[in-house]
């Protein structure tokens, strides 16, 4: 084969994986869920869902919270590798009666209320969670779980990134008692 035509066959090569690419990321960021679609992921996942966690979502967990990191991805441009942040991964701690299935559902009825616009009353200004569009997987592991929570673009991702931090900084109830006053 001659050079020319070894360029020509890597240009068309990662041409074609530049489109999918693309259309890949395209089609994962263009769906936000309508009011129906909202309404019928609350029905199906709220039942049983208790009030506190409706409300807060996993932001009812907040105790739990031990970690909060950015979550990257790597990518190449040729043949640099650079990274951009998606998101947030957030550790927490394990506790009684939370499972992995229960953190998702969780955070599908809430954020489908969020959607719904039922939660006007909540903390949704520092939700990481009800960001539009914000996906959540949760991943067990030996000492608790970890939960990816990934943007559907850089600025949602920032906005994740800078409300997960604050989790760390806020306390999730008032304290009640200081031993500076002794």
């Amino acid at each position: 084969m001659t050079t020319k035509v070894r360029t020509l066959l890597s240009v068309v090569a990662i041409g074609g994986v530049s489109i999918i690419g693309v259309g890949a990321r395209a089609a994962e960021t263009s769906g936000t869920p309508t009011d129906a679609q909202y309404a019928a992921i609350a029905d199906d996942t709220c039942a049983g869902v208790p009030a506190k966690e409706r409300a807060m979502g996993l932001l009812a967990y907040r105790d739990a919270v031990v970690s909060v990191a950015p979550l990257r991805a790597d990518y190449f441009v040729g043949k640099i590798k650079t990274s951009r942040t998606e998101g947030a991964v957030i550790g927490l701690r394990a506790t009684p009666g939370i499972t992995k299935p229960w953190l998702e559902r969780v955070n599908s009825c809430h954020v489908a209320l969020v959607g719904l616009g039922r939660m006007v009353g909540n903390d949704a200004a520092s939700d990481p969670f009800a960001i539009a569009g914000t996906s959540v997987v949760a991943v067990e592991t030996y000492a608790g779980y970890v939960l990816f929570v990934k943007g559907p673009n850089a600025d949602a991702a920032q906005e994740i990134t800078k409300r997960s931090v604050a989790l760390l900084s806020m306390p999730a109830s008032p304290t009640t008692a200081s031993l500076e006053s002794y």
